[in-house]
């Protein structure tokens, strides 16, 4: 799961100006969740890609997680 997280962390790094100029919606407390469980890694599989998609278009939802990991 670390490896999954160091991986996304260098493609937003890449990618940050494009990332950030997306929309800041405000998170649902489902998708919270669901940062939470993919920050402890017991997210199950198949909805890591919805998790994936939403913080590709959401820098709430990265500020989100990485607050997660850092806490």
């Amino acid at each position: 799961m670390t490896n999954e997280i160091d991986i996304l962390d260098r493609f937003l790094q890449t990618f940050s100006p494009e990332v950030g100029g997306r929309s800041s919606e405000t998170l649902t407390s489902e998708m919270e969740t669901k940062l939470k469980q993919l920050s402890a890694g017991q997210l199950p599989d198949k909805e890591r890609s919805e998790v994936s998609r939403e913080l590709l278009t959401n820098q709430n939802a990265v500020n989100f997680l990485l607050n997660q990991l850092d806490g």
